[in-house]
């Protein structure tokens, strides 16, 4: 393990220098302030894990191997599976640290509200004096109703009697209002205690109409705050006025979960939902990593945060989240693969990395050799029947995605051209799986509803929530299972 102290005026300080580019390098994220210092600790394999600490696995599996000489493009499916051991009762899970943001504006007015108080009342009585909260509440003006502190009796007295002054009022400055939410869980950074893992709950009904407001900067900054920070967010939407294409994005940059709520019972039943969620969390942070040859470039099927890794060329680093135990996951990736120039094969890496406490983990790089073959060999080749009926669901779950952003947009003859495209992409592949013509039926259906009308609110949100629930492989808890 490799130990690095920085003085303290290098400390990682939160929100200046985030969006800058700066703070920690790569390898090491994970810090803890000791003796005036904070200390980084990086673990470059898992060679040294205990046999009761949880572990990831990884496997890449490409749709076919052989390459056309003028390239060609394939799918590759990487499936990760958290592997854990029995579960020692006596083990305590690892503590929380959140902040609840909830939208005070004049739309909350009413139940929404009054429902919105009580599922953080409900959560409050979930958590011991080993978890910290803090809460927060924003309309134009932000306030911090109270500051992170251990869940005991009398500060869930204190958040009780503060939330019952609340009153909806105003605009709506979300960004400001979650910034402020997250900055409450980073000032932890500069104490000597040990932190647990940190997310930020965002429950709004409207439009951020009130500082800044551009969905893609958010995102960039959830992403930044998640990467830097190690805090991650979801977004909970209520109704039909909320912008889902800032809510969905800013959760997957951030490395949560995208919730859209219809009714006062489901604000209360996810809020629960996720934090039960929480509780079983057994990696946190978990990124895929690709490394290409030179030529190569990958484009993601499914809804994660993406970016290219500057401190390797031909890199990319995949934002996966916090994951439970015994998760698996399914990321789809296309690959295109240039032209033959004088090499015989294209080799593409892989590995994960994830932190367990204040350490580091990762698994071995895998590699994917890609061959090539003159078109007739490429053609008789057989596909992997698994990689594409996953890539299938995920692409048009990417259709969805897409096909809500253009109708939001008023393109309504664009998304229907779209979706035109790509239902005739996934045929090409998916001819003989019975449930991809099920999906291309369903995407024909609602090309068929916007040559009448656009989608309604309600149709375009969950459509969103749909497609990003089975992308992430994240679960619904609106409706609490029997």
């Amino acid at each position: 393990m490799v130990q690095i102290n920085f003085a303290e005026e290098e400390k990682l300080h939160f929100v200046s220098r985030l969006w800058q580019g700066q703070g920690c390098s790569e390898q090491y994220v994970s810090h803890k302030k000791k003796g005036g210092h904070v200390k980084m600790e990086y673990r470059p394999d898992t060679s040294n894990m205990q046999a009761t600490t949880p572990s990831l696995t990884l496997n890449a599996r490409p749709e076919r191997h052989f390459i056309h000489p003028h390239g060609c493009c394939r799918f590759v499916a990487f499936h990760i599976h958290v592997a854990c051991p029995p579960a020692d009762p006596k083990t305590k899970r690892p503590p929380l640290e959140l902040a609840l943001v909830l939208d005070r504006s004049g739309s909350m007015s009413g139940e929404k509200l009054q429902t919105a108080k009580r599922a953080v009342l409900t959560l409050l009585d979930r958590l011991t004096p080993r978890d910290r909260v803090s809460v927060v509440v924003f309309d134009n003006a932000i306030d911090i109703v109270q500051p992170l502190n251990a869940v005991t009796p009398g500060f869930k007295l204190k958040v009780r009697n503060a939330l019952r002054a609340i009153q909806a009022r105003a605009s709506t400055a979300l960004h400001e209002g979650w910034l402020t939410g997250c900055d409450t869980l980073a000032a932890t950074a500069d104490s000597s205690e040990d932190h647990g893992l940190a997310r930020c709950f965002l429950l709004t009904d409207g439009i951020a109409n009130v500082g800044v407001t551009d969905p893609e900067q958010i995102a960039s900054e959830a992403a930044g705050i998640r990467e830097h920070a190690a805090i991650s967010t979801s977004t909970f939407g209520i109704g039909l006025d909320y912008n889902e294409l800032l809510l969905g994005p800013m959760a997957v940059a951030g490395g949560g979960q995208f919730h859209h709520l219809r009714t006062s019972e489901e604000i209360v039943n996810t809020f629960t939902g996720e934090l039960e969620g929480l509780f079983s969390v057994a990696a946190r942070q978990v990124r895929l990593e690709i490394e290409a040859d030179p030529g190569i470039n990958t484009e993601l099927l499914s809804s994660y945060w993406m970016r290219s890794m500057s401190s390797r060329p031909q890199s990319w680093s995949i934002a996966i989240g916090d994951l439970q135990r015994d998760e698996d996951r399914q990321v789809i990736a296309q690959i295109y693969l240039p032209a033959q120039d004088r090499q015989e094969q294209q080799v593409l890496r892989t590995r994960l990395a994830w932190h367990i406490g204040d350490v580091e983990y990762h698994t071995a790089w895998q590699e994917l050799s890609f061959s090539y073959a003159d078109p007739s060999t490429c053609d008789a080749e057989a596909r992997d029947a698994q990689v594409i009926h996953w890539a299938g669901w995920h692409q048009a779950d990417r259709a969805r995605r897409e096909t809500v952003a253009r109708n939001n947009r008023g393109d309504i003859d664009g998304a229907r051209k779209y979706l035109k495209q790509e239902m005739q992409q996934i045929k090409q592949y998916g001819y003989d799986d019975k449930e991809l013509l099920d999906e291309i039926a369903e995407l024909g259906s609602l090309r068929q509803e916007l040559a009448h009308a656009p989608m309604s609110p309600d149709l375009a949100k969950e459509q969103y929530y749909r497609q990003q629930l089975r992308s992430r492989g994240q679960a619904d808890y609106r409706t609490p299972e029997e």
